[in-house]
Order: structure tokens, then sequence, then C-alpha cells
């Protein structure tokens, strides 16, 4: 699988990583089992946060596209790092069948120490 988070990494540079999903909490539990995540993962299913860092594919002519309904209302594949401010640092939108980019996010948080 090519999304490998190098978790301890991560930890060492003393970052809290969450991952923010649109379902329920019980599918992101099912989800986070399944791939044995061992970060949380909050549940935006009011949209409120994928929205506030427009990640969010509200483009309303994809509802009409019948290849991209199913990304309709759904965030894209992203990653935000967030100061202890709550000020936003970086924001990578990615391929969803992108690589996870580890070393590009530890090169921004150790920027920020």
């Amino acid at each position: 699988m090519a999304f490998q988070l190098d978790l301890p990494k991560f930890e060492a540079a003393n970052a809290q990583v969450l991952g923010v999903s649109v379902d329920f909490n019980a599918a992101n539990i099912a989800f986070a089992e399944r791939l044995g995540l061992k970060f949380p993962l909050l549940s935006d299913t009011r949209r409120v946060m994928s929205r506030a860092y427009g990640v969010l594919n509200d483009d309303p002519a994809a509802a009409n596209d019948e290849k991209r309904i199913a990304g309709y209302l759904r965030p894209k594949r992203s990653w935000v790092i967030i100061d202890k401010a709550g000020i936003i640092r970086y924001v990578n939108i990615g391929d969803p069948r992108g690589i996870m980019p580890n070393d590009e996010l530890l090169e921004v948080l150790a920027k920020l120490r």
C-alpha cells in the first residue's frame, strides 16, 4: 500500500497525528482496525473542517459527472499541519493514490520548532 505513515518519526517530532473523515465514528473505527492505524480518526460528518481547510470537493458539477459522483462532498486526500496556536502552516492536497509525503511533512515540522 502506498499510503504508509511513519508514525514513530512524527511522534519523535512531537507531532500529534489525527485523521479526519466525513464518515461516522463506527465506520472510522472499522477502517482504522482494518488498516491497523495507530492514531485517532475524527468524524467530520457535517463537513465543517473539510470546508474550513479548503479540501472538500463541493463542486456541484461533480454531482453530474458519473465518474466523479463518488467524490462529491468528500474531502480530497490532504495533509495539514497546524501549529500549537491553531494556525495552519502547511496544506498538501494530493492524489488519492499518491504516496504519503513523510519527508516533506517532517521538514515542515522541523522548521516550526
